[in-house]
């Protein structure tokens, strides 16, 4: 009965806990237009400036974060950056990148620089891009029970190639699932979920294209591998409360089977002499 019930010794367990989040104020934003070769780009990378020759087509970017429940950590971000746009251009997709600094504390205290991803698209020519959405964490792999654990805590982009290559989409990815490969066979990552996006058509000719966004840090459930004291302690109470009913049943057993002679059986007192 007990090995049914995922047997007798633990594995793994969940505990939950509000992650302290924190946005890096770093990001990089591509918004496509009309004109297919001539996306426009915006970022705070030093190395993607360098690259761009430092034309920032985003003039005002306006970003805070919000503790609702006043607990000390955050909840939520609220970022909106205004893009310059040509008069002729027509905003038509969006790509945001948000940089974030990802921490629990709980159990171990595990940190990691962690990626969220906006994109949206749409037929109509846009005037602004409304999101709402959460940060959730993402496990394939157990975190630890103790400890310090920083075997994600590595920069999502490759700011040491000074090359286009470098900020290409594809290559973004895959560098950010291979920052988690490299690391072991399974990956702990965060992606943008419950995703609400809101695309307004109509903007004029003298007014900047807007992308607003609502990131809520939602509390999560964690799971990690149990140490040798809460392993031992699980077991012990499974192999106790075996052991207690095991002994009931077997003394009603026994009681029947002798009150009842359902065996031969002779008694005797050791320390009486039979004559």
């Amino acid at each position: 009965m007990a090995h049914e019930e995922e047997g007798f010794w633990i594995k793994s367990a969940t505990y939950q806990e509000q992650p302290n989040i924190h946005f890096k104020h770093e990001y990089l934003l591509i918004v496509e237009t009309d004109r297919i070769d001539s996306p426009v780009l915006c970022s705070t990378f030093r190395a993607f400036s360098k690259i761009t020759n430092g034309i920032n087509r985003c003039p005002m970017v306006k970003s805070r974060e919000e503790d609702i429940n006043q607990d000390g950590k955050f909840d939520e971000l609220n970022i909106e950056i205004q893009v310059q746009l040509q008069q002729t251009d027509i905003a038509l997709s969006v790509k945001l990148f948000l940089l974030f600094d990802y921490k629990l504390y709980k159990m171990s205290v595990f940190h990691m620089e962690s990626l969220g991803v906006v994109q949206h698209s749409s037929s109509l020519p846009g005037a602004r891009l409304d999101v709402v959405a959460d940060l959730r964490l993402v496990q394939k792999q157990l975190l630890y029970s103790r400890g310090r654990d920083s075997r994600f805590n590595m920069s999502v982009f490759d700011l040491t190639r000074l090359v286009p290559d470098a900020f290409n989409l594809q290559t973004l990815f895959k560098e950010y699932a291979r920052r988690n490969v490299a690391v072991c066979s399974l990956s702990v990552t965060t992606r943008l979920s419950n995703v609400y996006p809101l695309w307004t058509a109509g903007r004029a000719s003298d007014m900047p294209f807007i992308v607003s966004a609502v990131v809520h840090y939602p509390e999560e459930t964690i799971l990690y591998r149990p140490g040798f004291w809460q392993v031992i302690k699980w077991a012990w109470v499974q192999y106790l409360s075996v052991f207690i009913i095991f002994v009931f049943i077997f003394r009603l057993i026994k009681e029947y089977v002798f009150s009842n002679q359902l065996v031969f059986t002779v008694k005797t007192v050791p320390w009486k002499k039979l004559f």
